[in-house]
Formats: C-alpha cells, sequence, structure tokens
C-alpha cells in the first residue's frame, strides 16, 4: 500500500427516546459551537438546520447533526482527534441534561470512510469459468466481518473494500479503492480505534 487518506471518521449513538436537542444546542452555544437557530413554539421547538442533512452545531472541521426519525446524534469530521474532543464535550453537555449515553439503544457506532491506493491478496484469488464465459473471474473486492457477531448486535466489525473503477487499470501495480468500516463496541476502545485509526487500517489492508 503506497497511500491512505482519512476522508470521514463519524461517531454515532442511536437513542431510545429524542434527548432534549435545543437545550443541547444551549450547551454548546455555551463552550463557543456555531449551533441550528431554535424556534420556540406551542409543542416546544422547531430546529433550523445549518446545514443539509441535519446538521445542528459545528466547530472548526467538526459538524454535529441529528436525525430526529433515526433519534441519531452523530459527530464527524476528517480529523479524528477532533472527533474525540467534540466527542467529549457533547457527553459531557449530555450528562449536564441528566442522559446517560450507555443506555441508549446503541452508545457507539464509528463509521470510517478512507481511500488508498493497494493491491489486496484477495485480487489473487482466480475463477476458472473460461469454458462458461471465455474468460476467468477474478476477486477485486471483499468485505469483512467480526467472526461470531451478527450485524444487529452492540458488538460489531465490518471492513469492506472496494476499488473506484474510473481509476482501475489492469496493469496498475496498485488500485484505488474505497475502504469503509463500520466499529462498535463500548467506550474505551471505540476512543482507542479512532485516536490510531490511521495504523489500525495500514495493518488491516496489508493483511487482507
Amino acid at each position: 500500500m503506497s497511500w491512505l487518506s482519512i476522508l470521514q471518521v463519524r461517531v454515532a449513538t442511536v437513542f431510545m427516546l429524542d434527548p432534549d436537542i435545543p437545550m443541547l444546542l444551549n450547551k454548546l452555544a455555551g463552550k463557543g459551537y456555531i449551533t441550528a437557530r431554535v424556534k420556540p413554539t406551542l409543542e416546544g421547538a422547531t430546529i433550523g438546520f445549518l446545514e443539509p442533512p441535519d446538521v445542528i452545531a459545528g466547530k472548526g472541521t467538526v459538524r454535529i447533526d441529528y436525525n430526529f426519525g433515526r433519534r441519531t446524534l452523530g459527530i464527524e469530521s476528517p480529523n479524528p482527534q477532533e472527533v474525540l474532543y467534540v466527542l467529549n464535550e457533547v457527553e459531557d453537555c449530555l450528562k449536564e441534561l441528566n442522559i446517560d449515553i450507555q443506555k441508549a439503544l446503541i452508545p457507539y457506532e464509528v463509521i470510517v470512510t478512507a481511500i488508498a491506493f493497494l493491491k489486496p491478496k484477495f485480487t489473487d484469488i482466480k475463477y476458472a469459468f473460461r469454458d462458461l464465459l471465455g474468460f476467468d473471474l477474478r476477486l477485486i473486492e471483499g468485505g469483512f466481518i467480526s467472526e461470531g457477531e451478527e450485524p444487529t448486535s452492540s458488538k460489531w466489525f465490518h471492513l469492506r473494500v472496494f476499488p473506484i473503477f474510473s481509476s482501475y487499470k489492469v496493469s496498475s501495480k496498485e488500485y484505488l479503492y474505497r475502504v469503509t468500516v463500520i466499529y462498535r463496541e463500548e467506550r474505551s476502545k471505540i476512543v482507542n480505534f479512532i485516536k490510531n485509526i490511521e495504523n489500525i487500517l495500514r495493518r488491516l489492508l496489508q493483511e487482507v
């Protein structure tokens, strides 16, 4: 692998009930965040999102969003360290509102998007179909999951590696790949994963 770039790191929490978003925004504004406009109504409040889709606050490269339909709070940025910093601040605000993330439906889910020039080992796998198709087949993309876990559980890992075909050439030594990771775990492991995301991705991509 000659090159790897992290495009986006996202931490998401799925709640059973909507947290008090207007109060959360008030707390974040006090910490220097740009926040969405809150308009009081007879039944509560409406949120004027900063950006589509669903962005309610921002600081630096980080955007915080909330999807009311899915009850999902997200923190994302191309900078992993900034994601961790904002995660700590958002958690502090939620604690002040008596909201425990650990009791959420899905407390922590990390979604990582990256691109890399590489030649995965699985691309050496070929299937003989010349008699059927007039040509053989070669494995060019792959997906890997945590063994023994299910995609609906609170602990899950899914690595997907697939080529960007607009840049694909058979003669190339390496190909441009898009890499995505979905990872659900307890907080300490999620934090460690984000802190070391580039090294972890490099190790994974060298082995597959």
